[in-house]
């Protein structure tokens, strides 16, 4: 008889269903680190999300509901990120400084060389 290993679903899926806050985002981080050898995922596997949603969430936490908003939609989050960051700019909020600083340079188009 094989074993079936069910893993808990994913933080991307339950804040999709509303079961958790984008706010609670740090306490599966922190549940991934504590896991111990009982978790092998990767930490961007066990929180649902693709390599690019992570480097964006890393960027800028604020950015989960457009994250989930592009996964709905299937809307490029390249595309949502661009609004978002014109956004930050136009508030011109200090402390959105070092977001506004990586998210633009993470949209820059890359020039051929």
């Amino acid at each position: 008889m094989s074993e079936v290993h069910n893993k808990p679903p994913t933080f991307m899926t339950l804040y999709g269903q509303g079961l958790v806050t984008a706010e609670q985002a740090d306490e599966a981080v922190g549940a991934w680190h504590e896991s111990g050898d009982d978790e092998q995922r990767s930490l961007v596997e066990y929180l649902g999300m693709t390599e690019t949603e992570y480097d964006v969430w890393c960027m800028a936490p604020g950015a989960l509901p457009i994250i989930l908003r592009a996964r709905r939609e299937n809307i490029p989050l390249r595309e949502l990120m661009v609004s978002y960051l014109a956004a930050l700019r136009a508030g011109a909020d200090p402390e959105n400084r070092p977001v506004i600083h990586s998210l633009g340079h993470w949209l820059e188009p890359i020039e051929p060389p």
